[in-house]
């Protein structure tokens, strides 16, 4: 992937180690990972069942279950600096999961929709409306439009009003 010149990553993995110690042995689950997702740029990870592509968004997240544990890497998270000011790079990686910051940036800066639709979107609401619904002030049009340039959807205008049972 060869990166804009101009952008900084907006996350940056480095190193990214996630293993699951148990009384059998340790399960390498990541070993290794590091990538540079930039804005504006649609990033896929593709690979083989149980290769790791969840455990390195849940690590990314923070929401890793026991026994699992990052025993190594940088996860560098540039967001928006709180007084508007250019902006600030966290390490996701030393973030206790629980703590005030981690849970801020989960779910309202960064967010995973697991593959299984039915345990991922509400049966009751479009998938259009749960993707916008956390996206702050700006107006609808604006929001969809965004979504859908974040996400690369093949048909926006029919995937937008889909239910998840669809």
């Amino acid at each position: 992937m060869t990166a804009p010149t101009a952008a900084a990553p907006l996350l940056s993995v480095r190193n990214l180690k996630t293993y699951f110690t148990q009384d059998e042995g340790t399960v390498r689950a990541v070993d290794g990972v590091s990538f540079d997702l930039y804005p504006g740029v649609t990033l896929g990870v593709v690979g083989e069942s149980g290769c790791g592509k969840s455990i390195t968004a849940r690590s990314i997240l923070r929401i890793v279950d026991r026994p699992g544990r990052i025993v190594e890497g940088e996860i560098h998270f540039r967001r928006s600096a709180s007084n508007g000011a250019g902006a600030d790079v966290v390490d996701l990686a030393k973030l206790e999961p629980n703590s005030a910051e981690m849970r801020a940036i989960r779910g309202a800066e960064i967010a995973l929709i697991f593959q299984e639709p039915m345990s991922s979107f509400s049966p009751v609401h479009s998938i259009g409306n749960q993707i916008t619904s956390r996206s702050g002030g700006a107006r609808r049009a604006t929001r969809r439009s965004r979504s859908c340039d974040a996400s690369a959807c093949p048909r926006p205008s029919s995937g937008w009003i889909s239910w998840p049972t669809s």
